[in-house]
């Protein structure tokens, strides 16, 4: 039986792979310049019975074109962005997926842009580089005789010191919208910056609250109160553009607002007219409408927004992470057991866990000789 793999996977998940009996084909969208096109998508999947695929297109004509294709895993968490997960399901090809794989590395980053967003980090980097705070060295600005040394670049007007003042967050009320893995993981962030935390999740009671040390508010309570307030839900149709203008102009003009998440959740226009109006004190943004962001966005001209390209789960842990995930599942598959993550578990009640395992077994003994 073969293998082909198309994300981004460890040497580990590889080599477990090969250890139940599979010929793996590595094609990593990390060694390429993008996502595979379906007609060569529909050429390498011949012959495949185990496809890992983490960004390529997976329709219903590529399930056609392959003759012996039994497992489809991403290790992602939203397989439904690149997968035809009901196509998947008639076909009873169930189709495995890694959610929360990236959940640590989205909630330290989310953390990052509070910071940074809140202090004017990524600002008082750029200027110092491009050159406006830099100049002679200076000896001791006070010159009083004291013990130590002064501040030298000064806390007068238009020192830096002034220009980059921005609040801590100690005592600062933190809106997290979506108390799910990642959320979780902010709440217990925040903690350590004795923030208060205070969440909206329809789907989380009062006590699971505590127990991840949020309070349990309605949405329109989150942002009004909040100095703070950052998305985490799953874009859903109940989600989809779930903070336009009425709740952007709910939000403190103090306030600062992160997104790490995705752009869908957002009226990403009705965000720009209030960073531009000074409804908000700022933003920080991982993800865009569009994306690549175009070069001439009003965003990238905002000294109150932070933006990055859309790197919030990118730690070096993730790949690795994802990939034990669904290599999980699919040795699950073959023990006969119900993997742990399944997108279409319908899919399951038409698999054949036997023959699977008959098959790489198969293929293992055919190796050996």
């Amino acid at each position: 039986m073969n293998a082909l793999i198309t994300a981004n996977v460890d040497s580990d998940g590889i080599d477990r792979l090969e250890r139940l009996g599979l010929d793996v084909e590595y094609r990593p969208i990390g060694e390429r310049e993008g996502r595979l096109p379906p007609v060569e998508m529909e050429e390498l999947i011949e012959g495949v019975s185990v496809l890992v695929v983490g960004y390529e297109g997976v329709s219903a004509d590529i399930m056609d074109a392959a003759d012996s294709l039994e497992v489809i895993a991403c290790p992602r968490g939203g397989p439904e962005a690149n997968i035809d997960i009901e196509a998947a399901a008639e076909r009873a090809i169930p189709v495995l997926y890694a959610p929360g794989r990236n959940a640590v590395s989205v909630a330290d980053f989310t953390i990052g842009l509070v910071v940074a967003v809140a202090r004017y980090v990524p600002q008082a980097h750029h200027q110092l580089h491009e050159g406006t705070y830099t100049g002679e060295p200076r000896g001791d600005a006070a010159s009083g005789g004291g013990e130590r040394e002064d501040v030298t670049w000064g806390i007068a007007k238009g020192s830096p010191y002034m220009a980059f003042k921005g609040p801590e967050l100690s005592g600062k009320r933190l809106g997290i919208v979506g108390l799910g893995a990642i959320g979780q993981l902010v709440a217990k962030r925040a903690a350590g910056f004795d923030m208060e935390v205070v969440a909206y999740d329809p789907f989380v009671d009062d006590e699971s609250m505590a127990e991840h040390g949020a309070r349990k508010v309605e949405l329109n309570e989150l942002l009004e109160g909040s100095d703070v307030v950052t998305l985490h839900s799953p874009v859903t149709e109940g989600t989809r553009g779930m903070i336009g203008p009425e709740e952007f102009e709910r939000m403190k003009e103090s306030a600062y607002f992160v997104n790490t998440a995705r752009a869908a959740l957002t009226d990403q226009n009705a965000l720009v007219r209030e960073l531009e109006s000074g409804g908000i004190q700022g933003a920080a943004l991982d993800v865009y409408a569009d994306e690549p962001l175009p070069a001439d966005h009003p965003l990238l001209g905002m000294a109150n927004v932070v933006t990055t390209p859309h790197i919030a789960g990118a730690a070096e842990e993730v790949p690795a992470r994802g990939a034990a995930m669904v290599v999980d599942g699919i040795e699950a598959l073959y023990e006969d057991r119900e993997p742990a993550h399944v997108a279409n578990p319908a899919a399951l009640s038409g698999f054949d866990s036997k023959g699977f395992a008959a098959r790489t077994d198969a293929n293992t003994t055919e190796g050996k000789r």
